[in-house]
């Protein structure tokens, strides 16, 4: 099974979920850079809310994400100082910076290099075997039909089934992509993202944050039995899909 996504910074839970669901994740670096996106930056929760942790790059019209140049302002240390700040009373918070700091620590001048090395620390520390693949590696068609590329890209990666997002329901053709031997399998992750005891508990639960706050919360062997639980409890009952 084979998951395709942006690769962003720091990213949730619904992306380590696919790290150890999926066979196969292919970062999908060479589209276009998306000013206010997930590529550069994440939330956190603060004692005011949600806050975005960002990654300051250097910004050119149309640029793709594996174009992205790091800008001179980015400063590892003082995000590293937020982190450990934000998450004092996490338990576990030394066990998301252990991670955190390899490669933000690394020089890395792309953002590109920078996000796929901590993919390769998150998927480390949650014992996934999953292969990262870069869509930029692969020989695929660079023409308008999102669902052709998508089943360009599984064949390439030797999968038949697509674990999507339901993001990509409104366009993602499952008839075309059947055509070409590809199942898919709707995630759905937003409707059952667990819960864990997060920092600041009078705000209430904040959904949706950066895999930094469930590390934080419940340290890298409780984040893999949770999120493993919900994706077994979940797969006999997942939707495949039917074109949208």
């Amino acid at each position: 099974m084979i998951y395709i996504e942006q690769p962003g910074f720091a990213p949730w839970l619904g992306f380590c979920e696919a790290l150890l669901g999926c066979t196969t994740v292919a970062l999908y670096d060479d589209v276009q850079y998306t000013e206010g996106g997930f590529q550069n930056r994440n939330r956190v929760k603060t004692p005011q809310g949600a806050a975005w942790l960002t990654v300051p790059v250097v910004r050119d019209t149309g640029q793709l994400i594996r174009d992205t140049r790091l800008s001179d302002a980015f400063d590892p240390d003082s995000l590293l100082r937020r982190v450990r700040l934000t998450y004092a009373r996490a338990p576990y918070v030394e066990e998301a910076l252990n991670v955190l700091r390899p490669a933000l620590g690394a020089d890395h001048r792309w953002l590109l290099d920078l996000n796929v090395d901590l993919i390769t620390q998150i998927a480390t520390a949650l014992g996934s075997r999953t292969r990262l693949r870069l869509t930029s590696d692969m020989d695929t068609t660079t023409d308008s039909d999102k669902s052709l590329r998508l089943a360009q890209i599984t064949i390439q990666a030797n999968e038949q089934v697509m674990w999507a997002g339901s993001g990509t329901r409104g366009y993602l053709d499952t008839d075309s992509l059947a055509g070409h031997g590809i199942s898919v399998v709707w995630n759905e992750f937003a409707d059952r993202h667990p819960q864990y005891a997060q920092t600041w508990p009078r705000q209430g639960f904040i959904p949706g944050m950066s895999f930094i706050d469930a590390v934080s919360a419940t340290g890298w062997a409780g984040l893999a039995a949770m999120l493993r639980t919900g994706l077994d409890a979940y797969l006999p009952t997942a939707s495949t899909g039917a074109s949208a």
